[in-house]
């Protein structure tokens, strides 16, 4: 039997259960919300217009933390990633100013070369990354540049990426 000053405290987390499970529906507290890292990438290395085989590409996305994949460029230099979507409970947090940065590098020779750096705001995916995503043409005797892809949502304002690709 329940004594009648344990009550007090008894229903008092109940309550706190209740208020807390309630509020995490009604306001996103404690929801995992889908965070599309990338979309799918396709892309080819090149040196000097050869093909590059067997060479390491790296694919990072940084958004709670650092996360990190690996493919390898085949006889002709192609490589390709599939879409990467994570859960997170960042979304729904009040006040958080979230970034997600995604970059994708070459090491060939002791030197890092880098195909894709961009950083958004975006969780959800946005058309214009997703489109260059697919065709990524990068010789590493090109100079890496900042592109700047006007943005399908928002056109008064562009996509900057850095890249020694080009499209």
């Amino acid at each position: 039997m329940l004594s009648i000053s344990r009550f007090p405290v008894v229903i008092g987390v109940f309550l706190v259960l209740v208020i807390s499970e309630v509020s995490a529906g009604m306001f996103g507290f404690g929801k995992k919300y889908d965070v599309h890292l990338f979309p799918p990438v396709q892309g080819r290395i090149l040196l000097d217009g050869s093909a590059l085989s067997g060479v390491t590409v790296i694919r990072e996305a940084t958004y709670d933390e650092a996360e990190i994949q690996e493919t390898r460029t085949d006889q002709e230099g192609h490589f390709s990633f599939p879409a990467w979507t994570i859960k997170s409970r960042t979304p729904g947090k009040p006040f958080v100013e979230d970034r997600l940065r995604q970059v994708i590098i070459v090491n060939h020779r002791g030197s890092k070369y880098v195909l894709w750096y961009y950083v958004t705001g975006r969780i959800d995916g946005e058309k214009v990354v997703a489109e260059k995503l697919q065709t990524l043409n990068c010789d590493l005797q090109n100079e890496e540049i900042d592109h700047h892809f006007q943005k399908a949502e928002n056109p008064d304002f562009t996509h900057n990426i850095s890249s020694i690709c080009r499209w």
